[in-house]
């Protein structure tokens, strides 16, 4: 049974494959979406518990993303975590839309990762 479907967001395909195989043996069910500018389309067709999005992508960053999550009523509320080289200057991009998203650098410590996607998830000690 999965512990919540997560969609990662990032351009970078070494990463993506890294995190959805040790997110796979943590429980949850990772999805892969690697061109930022199929995020929104991705998010509505699969419905994820959670968002790991990097900031830096080509096309549309982080930013852009997130600002197109937090304007669809439907989409809004998805819990969003925020995935970046440069975690200083994307505490900015975490407020778009009157919603904090938590800021994590990479690279990303995989047990403090699981821990707050837990924590977004409302699963604390689960």
């Amino acid at each position: 049974m999965s512990r919540g479907r997560i969609l990662l967001v990032d351009d970078n395909i070494n990463l993506t494959t890294l995190l959805a195989t040790a997110l796979q043996r943590f429980g949850f069910d990772p999805v892969v979406e690697n061109d930022s500018m199929k995020a929104l389309a991705t998010v509505q067709r699969v419905q994820p518990d959670l968002i790991l999005l990097d900031v830096m992508m080509p096309g549309k960053d982080g930013g852009d993303v997130l600002a197109e999550l937090r304007a669809d009523f439907h989409l809004s509320r998805i819990p969003v975590i925020l995935l970046t080289a440069l975690a200083r200057e994307a505490g900015s991009l975490a407020r778009i839309g009157g919603g904090l998203c938590p800021v994590m650098g990479k690279p990303v410590e995989l047990g403090l990762l699981v821990r707050e996607i837990e924590r977004m998830l409302g699963r604390v000690g689960v």
